[in-house]
């Protein structure tokens, strides 16, 4: 059972690393099972022969917290409170850009959530000391999400926003 496991896990990473994504979340591992938890050399004193042995399915991944924090804090930096949407779509472009290869003018954004929002001159509103509101959180953790399901591959088409005349950004394909 455990060789099923370690191979599983195994295939799954590789699929990651060939699907695009920079950074795998953490997978939750199952507690080891009583027959695991013996050292090899040692047998169980007595085992019934009836009692089925148990099974365990791994949890679904979950996101990283620093990840959901980052991406809540730009979006209470980049976003009008009411313009959930428009929350998602900023989350898309974040995500977006740690998929892509390359940019346009042929840079790289970043290999990680992180290191895209963070950048020198990418994401003007986020700031460490923001307080995000519970929605800018729900949102954030929605579309990371969404996007780690997907394999890390692009949730649209746009890279770049900017802010609109009066409470929307703009989204755009190219600079």
């Amino acid at each position: 059972m455990k060789h099923l496991y370690i191979t599983a896990l195994a295939v799954f990473m590789l699929c990651m690393i060939l699907t695009g994504c920079g950074h795998t979340p953490p997978t939750e591992t199952p507690a080891p099972s009583v027959a695991e938890r013996i050292p090899e050399d040692s047998t169980p004193a007595s085992t019934p022969d009836d009692t089925p042995e148990p099974t365990s399915t791994p949890k679904p991944f979950t996101v990283p917290k620093h990840e959901v924090d980052l991406v809540a804090k730009t979006l209470r930096g980049e976003c009008y409170d009411e313009q959930h949407d428009d929350k998602r779509e900023v989350v898309r472009v974040i995500c977006n850009r740690v998929s892509v290869v390359r940019g346009p003018d042929g840079e790289r954004f970043g290999d990680s959530i992180e290191t895209v929002i963070t950048a020198p001159r990418q994401f003007a509103g986020y700031r460490p000391g923001n307080v995000p509101t519970d929605n800018d959180y729900e949102i954030a953790r929605e579309v990371l999400v969404e996007w780690y399901a997907g394999g890390c591959q692009p949730l649209g088409k746009y890279l770049f926003f900017s802010a609109g005349n009066g409470h929307k950004n703009i989204f755009r394909e190219k600079y």
